[in-house]
């Protein structure tokens, strides 16, 4: 019989494309080991305790894309461990269609069949943020009954691999009530929900949502911002650095465009301070809730390592914005291919892109390291 334990998730999300190319098959294959064998000892250093991936595939499709030297370095003979959410990239669409349906849960339980007896995998994530392809999925109990399927299956494999208490979640977008009520009400089959989060410093009303609608525990699979601002706007940025305190940008009227993107700068307004105090309220306020109310198990920083594929004209070789404003971040606008704990330039001598980390990183890891529970 196992014995449950309170574990607070100190964790980030992982997808560490290199410049140039689009992401991987799985990123934690053989093949990537230099890469990864870095950042497990950079992580392990900040006091990472988890991170996320978005696609690892299953059997039979695997040929050469196995994550056992991966799984085995994570693990460390349980020497400060790094647990791995898995996941498997799918379209939401497909869980209304029963062949579809079926073929996916027998890649879930494959998956997690296969990799159930090594230590370092937490568990599984059903997919991420499916409803962005089925925006009216959830109110529809075909769509659950396929999710559940998939969910069942997850599960499954974990049991059919000796391992029954490792965990399925989500990794879905933030709608509380489409998602969360709605889950609910259609009997999710997951053990815990997992919510992509960015609403600001102070996650608004996030936890008193979360106390109402679910008894599950819940994981912030995502949360972060932009280290980007766009200079040619003349936005500027504002904040209360108290828990509670709002942030929120002046919105410039200058013209903006894809190639009008900078990095943070140290002085001037914005700047890198705000996004230092943005991501640390964050995960202040996640460790918070869990050792007072328990409604949250911490979450994922969003993310490692910048994504240049995400790139506003679409060229992984260009590091360039997108032309998204949103009034409450530091950067005063979206730019996904910035979100970066650490940034990454091209390695002159050829071997992985050179990581430069940010101030985030060093906010996060201090906070990190001073939590205990």
């Amino acid at each position: 019989m196992s014995t449950a334990k309170k574990f607070f998730f100190k964790g980030v999300a992982y997808s560490p494309t290199p410049i140039g190319l689009y992401p991987f098959q799985s990123e934690l294959m053989d093949s990537n080991q230099p890469i990864w064998s870095r950042d497990l000892a950079l992580m392990r250093a900040a006091g990472i305790n988890s991170i996320r991936v978005y696609n690892i595939p299953a059997p039979p499709n695997d040929t050469n894309l196995s994550i056992v030297s991966f799984l085995n370095a994570a693990w460390n003979n349980g020497n400060d461990p790094i647990y791995l959410l898995m996941d498997m990239s799918f379209s939401g669409n497909a869980l209304t269609n029963a062949s579809q349906t079926a073929s996916i849960a027998q890649q879930f339980h494959d998956l997690d069949q296969k990799y159930a007896q090594y230590p370092a995998v937490m568990g599984v994530a059903i997919g991420n943020e499916l409803e962005i392809a089925t925006p009216s999925a959830y109110g529809n109990p075909a769509w659950w009954t396929g999710f559940n399927a998939v969910a069942k299956a997850a599960k499954q494999g974990f049991i059919d691999g000796g391992a029954p208490d490792k965990i399925v979640t989500t990794s879905e977008e933030d709608n509380i009530p489409a998602i969360v009520v709605s889950g609910e009400s259609n009997g999710a089959a997951i053990d815990a929900w997992g919510l992509n989060i960015y609403r600001g410093r102070t996650f608004t009303n996030l936890f008193s949502e979360l106390q109402a609608d679910t008894t599950k525990p819940v994981l912030i699979t995502e949360y972060g911002t932009s280290s980007a601002y766009h200079p040619g706007t003349g936005s500027t940025y504002s904040y209360t650095p108290t828990p509670t305190g709002s942030g929120s940008c002046t919105m410039g009227s200058g013209a903006t465009s894809v190639t009008d993107v900078a990095e943070l700068p140290a002085a001037g307004n914005p700047n890198i301070a705000g996004l230092v105090d943005y991501l640390a309220n964050n995960e202040t306020l996640l460790y918070t809730q869990f050792t007072s109310t328990g409604t949250v198990s911490g979450g994922f920083a969003f993310e490692w390592t910048d994504e240049w594929w995400k790139a506003g004209i679409n060229n992984p070789s260009i590091h360039d914005g997108d032309v998204n404003p949103v009034p409450y971040v530091p950067g005063c606008n979206i730019d996904n291919g910035w979100y970066g704990l650490n940034s990454v330039a091209q390695n002159p001598g050829g071997g992985p892109d050179v990581l430069t980390a940010r101030p985030t990183l060093q906010a996060l890891s201090q906070l990190w390291q001073s939590q205990s529970f």
